[in-house]
């Protein structure tokens, strides 16, 4: 078994304000994920993210940090969550990122683990 890291991408723009309708639904709907992950003894761990807005990117240049409020990128999806998931190989993984409610309106991205 191998360790993936399932990054969800979506548009923050275009996400349900909290305690709506369509929040309820898409909290629902990623419950449905987790449950199914952990069942299948997938699931490592995982957890939403706060908007991109409370971000802060980090740099050093010339032995100098440098904070700047924000994501480190600024692309048309923002990074919403991530689940880190014990598979037994990479199309498991993709099986299992496929189910992911943030595949149908953005991206998820699954990237193994390096192991040293």
């Amino acid at each position: 078994m191998s360790k993936y890291m399932v990054l969800l991408y979506a548009a923050e723009s275009a996400m349900p304000t909290p305690g709506s309708p369509e929040f309820d639904a898409q909290n629902a709907a990623y419950g449905v994920v987790y449950e199914d992950f952990s069942k299948r003894g997938a699931f490592v761990s995982g957890d939403p993210l706060t908007p991109s807005s409370a971000a802060t990117s980090v740099r050093i240049r010339n032995g100098q940090r440098q904070d700047t409020p924000g994501a480190a990128a600024n692309t048309p999806e923002q990074i919403i969550g991530y689940y880190v998931l014990e598979c037994k190989d990479a199309h498991e993984a993709a099986d299992l990122a496929a189910t992911i409610p943030a595949a149908k309106n953005g991206t998820v991205e699954v990237r193994p683990v390096f192991v040293m």
